[in-house]
């Protein structure tokens, strides 16, 4: 794998990773920001599959979190409350009265320092930052990787001065097509997750229901088909997907688009994710290549939901040690 760096003005710094079949990945020290994935389709022709603000200067507002790292916590908050070591800390709402990926306190739009580190003969990206104002004062990274097999490899790692609440993710959107106007419709979802997180209509997590109905992932699942339905649940959350998706054991999820062949596979440590389809994203975004509009993309969200923090998942949020996760993105192309 090559590792590239170049200098923008004004501080930015972009990093592009090369494997020996071509895939390429370009970061942004902004948000510690995935801006580029470059795979090939079946016919060989080479797209980027993820959504990008039309400039980088763009990454320092990123309004839609495009390919950006969540910290020091992703998703909604509830009540904009979070509890460490007994005590509750009060954060300011930006979302109703619920805090959504950390709202002030977040570092998706700030710069990240940035490094090549060599961890057991594998070249890294990494970026760091540190959370000020924020209990443990923790410090978070994201290491990056490129495999020759065409994995992207993400690594959080979080250390801290004491006990905090860290649930970081990377708020990538891929659409698969080849075809920068078309929309995710045409993609086909699939999981063994048999369990996922039913929301209120503030979208915040209340209950553990099964995975039945438009929830059930274990066959192929046509993304229009959850566009179209009437399921209260896919109403709540603007006509699609943004719920968080429990995994156990070997569960992984993927996405497959049968025109160009691609396929990305996520496999984690975490465990769930928020599977989101884009449902709020419009064409006032200033996307560079695609079209902006509704179900322009999907996002993978791999992390610990902060709704362990108000129900018994089997998890926490909180920690008092140094601790490490990771997410894999494996692309494939379907030859048939």
């Amino acid at each position: 794998m090559k590792i590239n760096r170049r200098n923008h003005e004004d501080g930015i710094v972009e990093y592009v990773l090369e494997n020996g079949t071509g895939m390429k990945v370009e970061l942004l020290n902004i948000g510690a920001s995935i801006i580029g994935v470059h795979v090939p389709d079946r016919s060989g022709r080479f797209t980027n599959v993820v959504l990008r603000n039309e400039t980088l200067e763009e990454y320092r507002g990123n309004l839609h979190f495009l390919g950006a790292t969540i910290a020091p916590v992703a998703g909604r908050v509830k009540g904009a409350e979070i509890e460490v070591d007994g005590e509750k800390h009060r954060f300011d709402s930006n979302d109703g009265p619920h805090l959504l990926h950390s709202g002030d306190a977040g570092v998706h739009t700030k710069m990240w320092e940035d490094a090549v580190i060599d961890e057991d003969g594998i070249e890294k990206v990494k970026f760091t930052t540190s959370v000020e104002d924020y209990p443990g004062t923790p410090e978070v990274s994201i290491l990056y990787s490129l495999g020759e097999d065409n994995a992207l490899k993400l690594e959080y790692e979080v250390k801290s001065m004491g006990p905090t609440a860290v649930a970081p993710t990377n708020h990538v959107y891929f659409n698969l097509n080849s075809d920068t106007e078309t929309t995710i419709g045409n993609h086909f979802v699939r999981s063994g997750a048999s369990r996922y997180l039913k929301m209120d209509d503030t979208l915040i997590p209340e209950s553990i229901a099964a995975c039945e109905g438009i929830f059930n992932l274990q066959k192929d699942k046509a993304l229009q088909e959850v566009f179209e339905s009437d399921d209260a649940q896919i109403k709540v959350a603007n006509g699609g997907y943004d719920h968080y998706f429990l995994l156990e054991g070997e569960d992984h999820i993927e996405v497959y688009e049968p025109e160009s062949g691609r396929k990305v596979t996520m496999d984690t440590d975490f465990p769930g994710l928020v599977f989101y389809t884009g449902n709020n994203l419009d064409d006032g975004l200033p996307l560079a290549e695609r079209k902006p509009q509704k179900y322009m993309g999907f996002c993978m969200e791999a992390q610990v939901t902060p709704a362990a923090q108000h129900m018994d998942l089997g998890f926490e949020m909180e920690a008092e040690t140094d601790h490490r996760h990771y997410t894999v993105y494996r692309f494939e192309v379907n030859e048939e």
